[in-house]
């Protein structure tokens, strides 16, 4: 959700529009490979949170999409539990 900057110009609040909007995309794809692994191994929410030591409602929230109660930190740090490698890209 984009937070309101009443102090801000039309222009900074664009251009903290794109910065929200950036993070999420980051946050989308880390969260999709994680669903992704968990649906190729085949397992329940269960077997995916012993297997990420996470509780179960937070794999639920998880694998339901609720990407607003992860960070990209704690995603990367799902991937690297399941044996994958992130790296990141700065492009102008």
């Amino acid at each position: 959700m984009l937070a309101t900057y009443p102090q801000l110009s039309e222009k900074e609040m664009l251009s903290f529009a794109i910065a929200e909007a950036e993070s999420l995309k980051i946050r989308t794809d880390l969260m999709l490979e994680v669903q992704r692994y968990i649906q190729y191994q085949g397992w329940n929410a269960e077997e995916a949170a012993m297997a990420l030591r996470q509780t179960l409602p937070q794999m639920q929230n998880l694998l339901n999409g609720e990407i607003s109660r992860f960070t990209a930190e704690q995603l990367i740090q799902l991937l690297c539990r399941l044996g994958r490698h992130v790296q990141g890209m700065v492009t102008d």
